[in-house]
């Protein structure tokens, strides 16, 4: 017996003219089109539904009209590169928050939400023109709705709201400056967390964040005219990019993941729901996070550099033949546990970086003239494993 793992390779893009669609047959429908899953399959059109995709967390503010951070024409080529490599979904950012502390290193810019409830229209527009041109390139979008990393913000904003204290950035590489800047990475784990964690600012923080879900699901498309919920180019929703577990405590991760998806299906019971995590922290963990009945889709990332499981600085097989392994020994578990859940799972993230043995540090990894020798081997790999495991 198989479960439907399928995946979404995660690759570096970056993002003229609108697309309409007729709003007036799309709710004369209400079901066509829309990507539901039935066990442990996806189904589209009444067929079964397999999903190559891209992360593409730019979307809203290239698709913007103007601007510095905006560029149609690269989202159009984009789309049309992807496409012509078999992509048909694309996995997008729909929330992005600014700070009550002004501009932030490493974040995206301008914000779709400067402050918790107020909206940069522009940037909103700029999403809806993004989801008009997915059916030019046969596309579907799962659509996040929080991030728990701070390069968009982030939930640790809504905590900073909440609270007026300053977000405790963890170490990480400053691109503008090229320097490592930032504190203990525990400490800003313990922050973000009290975005669903801290029993004193829980209702303030869900408050915002539900208001900010029904803002997106219930918005109307400028150039389709289609409520984003009556939107079959949305494949899902999904709660949040990686949210972490926190320690000891699987039923207030639980309440949270089960109440949000819960107002998420009150407001669209047509789009599949998903989480967003990495699934990195074992069986029990992967069913806390997906056995609410109002998630229909699992989701798991897999990324080895960032967890231990390779070593960059070191050019031997051995090194990426070590990861590949574990690699496998992950995609076998999430498929196995998704199969006792009775829900399809998606591998939503991996990636390596280019050969750059040596460089700890700098843009080093992502230049274009740099070989994938490990890369290749890598990606080979995974695509093996979710066949091996996947739909037969």
């Amino acid at each position: 017996m198989f479960t439907a793992l399928y995946f979404i390779l995660t690759l570096s893009f970056g993002v003229g003219a609108s697309s309409q669609t007729v709003s007036q047959h799309i709710m004369a429908q209400p079901n066509v089109g829309f990507v539901s899953a039935h066990g442990t399959r996806l189904f589209r059109h009444g067929h079964p539904h397999y999903i190559s995709g891209a992360n593409y967390w730019q979307a809203m503010n290239l698709g913007m009209s103007s601007g510095p951070s905006s560029s149609r024409a690269r989202v159009l080529d984009d789309l049309s590169t992807l496409s012509s490599y078999g992509v048909n979904t694309v996995r997008i950012l729909a929330a992005s928050e600014g700070s009550q502390y002004g501009w932030q290193a490493d974040r995206i810019y301008p914000a779709l939400m400067p402050s918790p409830g107020t909206y940069n229209m522009d940037v909103f527009e700029g999403l809806d023109w993004f989801l008009a041109q997915l059916p030019r390139f046969n596309m579907t979008a799962v659509v996040s709705l929080s991030n728990y990393w701070t390069w968009s913000g982030g939930v640790a904003q809504y905590v900073s709201w909440a609270t007026d204290t300053r977000i405790p950035y963890p170490v990480q590489w400053d691109h503008l400056r090229q320097v490592f800047a930032g504190g203990e990475y525990q400490a800003y784990l313990d922050y973000t967390n009290r975005f669903y964690a801290d029993p004193l600012v829980y209702n303030t923080t869900q408050t915002w964040f539900r208001d900010h879900i029904r803002r997106v699901i219930t918005r109307t498309n400028v150039y389709t005219g289609v409520e984003y919920r009556n939107d079959p180019n949305i494949l899902a929703w999904e709660l949040m990019n990686e949210p972490q577990i926190i320690p000891d405590d699987y039923d207030q991760l639980f309440r949270w993941i089960n109440e949000t998806a819960s107002f998420i299906h009150s407001l669209d019971a047509r789009h599949l729901v998903t989480t967003g995590a990495e699934s990195k922290n074992g069986q029990q963990w992967f069913h806390t996070m997906h056995r609410s009945p109002y998630i229909s889709l699992a989701s798991a990332h897999f990324w080895p550099l960032n967890w231990g499981l390779y070593n960059s600085t070191d050019p031997s097989l051995g090194s990426v033949d070590f990861a590949i392994q574990e690699m496998r020994t992950f995609v076998s578990g999430v498929s196995e546990w998704s199969q006792e859940l009775d829900k399809p799972c998606v591998l939503f993230e991996y990636g390596l970086m280019r050969d750059q043995w040596g460089s700890s540090a700098g843009l080093g990894a992502y230049t274009p003239s740099a070989p994938v020798t490990h890369r290749n081997r890598f990606y080979a790999a995974v695509a093996d494993a979710v066949l091996e495991n996947g739909p037969c």
